[in-house]
């Protein structure tokens, strides 16, 4: 696949090009993109946007490509400088916005935008639950950071999307323990159960196991919550099977939810804290 530009450069005359498509040494699939002897499939559509547009590829096209989100788009999604006009192939999404160069890659012969990058353009576009649980399984696997969320707000600060990702920031690391377990406050309120403790420390023959994030003392119930570092920080994630194993041996029943839990199932969090608590 190549460009009449490209040809043009390899010292192609335009006649020589308009003759070579006339006798069908070349195809033509449209914006000023050729192909010889080898059929459009997906990755040549893909190629064909990238030459006619001379973008990089982004979005949701890009999170294909790099096996963050599998469902993919119906179009090509495309990134172009401002003030750059472009004719791109009917399949084509062009956008423009801005992306630095370091953040442009190569991936199997494709030109798209780093993966951390693409991670945090494609959040903004999904719906609120998809965005949350795409976040949670970004950080686990260390596609992004808070602080990648953070350096994006600063430095592109009218950037479309910011909104979104400024909504995700409460549900990162340890920060986010305040907010989580206000939500987990008031899920317990709405149910009606009383005599539960925030943050209530357990000691075992002089030391202390752990901070429990709410405890139902009567029942030795535990409710954990786990945020984004539970996941992203393994010594984090020791520590906490640590102290779950042990408040296990002290006879308490631990019960951990997640911030999908709390915003988009408190009903489940609601039935099963009642149930064990029965």
């Amino acid at each position: 696949m190549v460009s009449r530009p490209q040809l043009s450069a390899a010292g192609l005359s335009a006649t020589t090009i308009t003759r070579m498509v006339t006798r069908s040494e070349l195809t033509s699939v449209g914006a000023g993109v050729l192909v010889k002897g080898a059929p459009l499939t997906d990755r040549a559509r893909l190629q064909a946007a990238v030459l006619a547009t001379r973008g990089v590829l982004g979005f949701g096209t890009a999170a294909e490509l790099w096996g963050v989100d599998a469902s993919a788009p119906g179009r090509v999604h495309v990134l172009v400088s401002h003030g750059r006009r472009v004719y791109p192939p009917a399949w084509v999404r062009v956008r423009r916005v801005f992306v630095p160069e370091r953040e442009c890659t190569v991936r199997d012969g494709l030109q798209l935008t780093s993966r951390a990058w693409t991670v945090l353009d494609h959040l903004p576009t999904l719906p609120g639950g998809e965005r949350s649980r795409l976040a949670d399984r970004a950080v686990q696997r260390g596609w992004i950071t808070a602080r990648d969320i953070e350096n994006r707000l600063r430095v592109y600060p009218g950037r479309a999307g910011n909104a979104a990702l400024r909504r995700l920031l409460p549900q990162l690391g340890d920060g986010a323990a305040a907010e989580s377990e206000r939500r987990l406050h008031r899920i317990l309120r709405s149910a009606g159960i009383t005599g539960w403790v925030a943050n209530h420390p357990v000691w075992a023959d002089g030391r202390l196991v752990g901070v429990i994030d709410v405890a139902l003392v009567r029942q030795r119930i535990a409710l954990e919550v786990d945020g984004w570092a539970y996941h992203s920080d393994v010594d984090r994630f020791r520590r906490d099977r640590a102290k779950q194993n042990d408040l296990i041996a002290l006879g308490w029943t631990v019960l951990r939810f997640t911030w999908a839990d709390l915003t988009e199932r408190p009903g489940y969090v609601k039935a099963m804290i009642l149930r064990v608590a029965a």
